[in-house]
This record gives structure tokens, sequence and C-alpha cells, in this order.
């Protein structure tokens, strides 16, 4: 975890694709201190996925739960969720990325739908709600792989910027971005408030059985 611009951004770096039980519980506590309020001057929490690659799989314990509680961090907190990536996303980098409040890709970012259909489950209720179920079955069935450009195009990426080292592209987006911070959080808040994090219980259950 990384603190920028004066604390008022903090940057969780994934070392490796893919979420196991200990980092789910890091982000979970994480998560859980700032509705809590212990970082007041906080405005954004970036996940900088820069690692990729690793298959869909089926999510561990409390993956639901730690998804659910970022998605929400928007209604509670004056906070702002960006997932940014930096190379493949797919699985479950994936999943968790389409919860937060915007997906920034650096040009050479990656899509993919590759995997097990029912490990899917979130990323395609996630894609349906932003492009329509019959669009997302159709991209999952094809395991196409999108380049950043497309997924601009589908509105599953917010914005396409230039790589750069370390968090320098970070920082120079979040410049610009701020100047629009008020107005974001309105808009990121009500889209969260009209849809409600994805109630994954049923799933959760089958995958225990």
């Amino acid at each position: 975890m990384t603190w920028l611009r004066e604390g008022d951004t903090l940057v969780v770096s994934k070392a490796r694709a893919g979420f196991d039980r200990a980092s789910i519980d890091v982000v979970l506590d994480l998560l859980r201190k700032i509705e809590s309020g212990a970082h007041p001057s906080l405005k954004f929490l970036v996940f900088d996925f820069a690692q990729g690659g690793a298959e869909a799989t089926r999510a561990p314990d409390g993956f639901g739960e730690m998804v659910a509680a970022n998605a929400d961090l928007i209604v509670d907190t004056p906070v702002i969720t960006l997932a940014w990536a930096r190379s493949l996303l797919n699985g479950l980098d994936f999943d968790f990325a389409m919860n937060c409040s915007a997906l920034v890709a650096e040009t050479g970012a990656r899509f993919s739908f590759a995997g097990e259909p029912f490990d899917l489950f979130g990323l395609y209720a996630a894609l349906g709600r932003r492009i329509g179920f019959v669009k997302a079955e159709r991209l999952i069935d094809s395991e196409r792989t999108l380049s950043a450009a497309e997924a601009k195009e589908l509105m599953l990426v917010k914005d396409v910027v230039a790589p750069q080292p370390d968090f320098s592209g970070i920082l120079a987006y979040l410049t610009n971005f701020e100047r629009r911070y008020n107005a974001s959080h309105a808009i990121f808040r009500a889209q969260r408030l009209a849809e409600p994090p994805i109630d994954r219980r049923p799933v959760d259950m089958v995958q225990r059985s």
C-alpha cells in the first residue's frame, strides 16, 4: 500500500493475479477502517492491477463480502474507488474491478472472459448490468480478449491512458480527475444506490456444497 498526494490517495498494488483468503482479509480490513473514518482525508482508493495472466478460479470464502464492501464504500464515505488495469485483467480481478466506482486502463491492458462460466457469475452479472445480459453472454461464450480501446467502446472502461512508470500515470490522471471530483462522486454514489451489490449467496451455497 502506498500513500500519494499528501494522504488523499491510497494505492493498493496487487503483486500477483487473483485473490486468496489472506489477501481478502487485508482488503476487507482496509475497507472497514476507511468506512469507520480512520482516514478522513482520503478521496481516492486505487487498486493497481499490475500483474495479470491467472486463469479464472473459484472465489475463496469472503470474496463476495469484500466485493460488496468495496462497492458500498462510495455510499457512506467521500472515497472514490478506481481499478487501474496495466496488463491482462480476467477472472476474480476483473470481477472485483467491475465493482469499483470506475475502471481506468493503460493502453496495453487487455480484458479476458476466459474461465468456467459458473466461476464467472459475478463478472457476468456486473457485465449484464452495464451492457445488457445478451451481449455479456456472447462475450463470455466467445472467450474474447478485448483491448483497452474495445473495452472503452463497450463502456466497461472509463478512460484509457498512456502507460507511465511507477505511479506517475495514476498521479497525472487523478490531478485532472480531481477537478470534477464532487460531480463524479455524486454520480458514482447515485449509480451504486440504483444498482446495489450483486447477491452472491446462492452461488456461495452451491460452491460450498
